[in-house]
């Protein structure tokens, strides 16, 4: 992997996988509650196909696991799991994960100050995007990562 094309192409993907894999498998959110995890930078597209995938290997493979509270794909939608998007990955991406997942589990991020961020052009193509509802719009811009990042009270269950 001396490449960096293949390294930013495949690397952040791959290890976001794997480590929600690894973290949800070993039921770490039935144990801590409290915790939110939030893969940053790895995109968003691949995450509905992933969870469908480990909801049939928690099946195939569940002698192997500790009892899990949910379905791992049930883990995505929340209250503690996140996941930022990307750009390149398009609205049609975005809403379709919404679609899957529900509106409780995407933020936007503009990824600034890093070398493939596309601040300040993020904000306004994200703004332009027309087919979301204005109360998914809320949550992928505000909502979520005030609640991930625990930026206000939530409200009592």
């Amino acid at each position: 992997m001396d490449n960096v094309f293949l390294q930013r192409a495949a690397g952040h993907v791959w290890n976001a996988q794997r480590n929600m894999a690894a973290l949800i498998g070993a039921a770490v959110l039935d144990r801590y509650p409290e915790l939110r995890l939030a893969p940053l930078e790895c995109g968003h597209g691949w995450l509905a196909s992933w969870g469908a995938r480990l909801d049939e290997l928690a099946q195939m493979c569940a002698h192997t696991l500790p009892p899990l509270a949910h379905k791992p794909s049930d883990y995505l939608r929340g209250p503690q799991y996140f996941q930022s998007i990307q750009l390149h990955e398009g609205e049609q991406s975005v809403r379709h994960a919404i679609e899957a997942l529900g509106e409780d589990t995407l933020m936007f991020a503009t990824d600034y100050p890093h070398s493939e961020s596309w601040f300040p052009k993020s904000v306004e193509v994200v703004l332009g995007w027309t087919s979301l509802s204005e109360t998914a719009r809320r949550k992928l811009l505000w909502d979520n990562a005030a609640r991930c990042y625990r930026r206000y009270q939530e409200a009592a269950p």
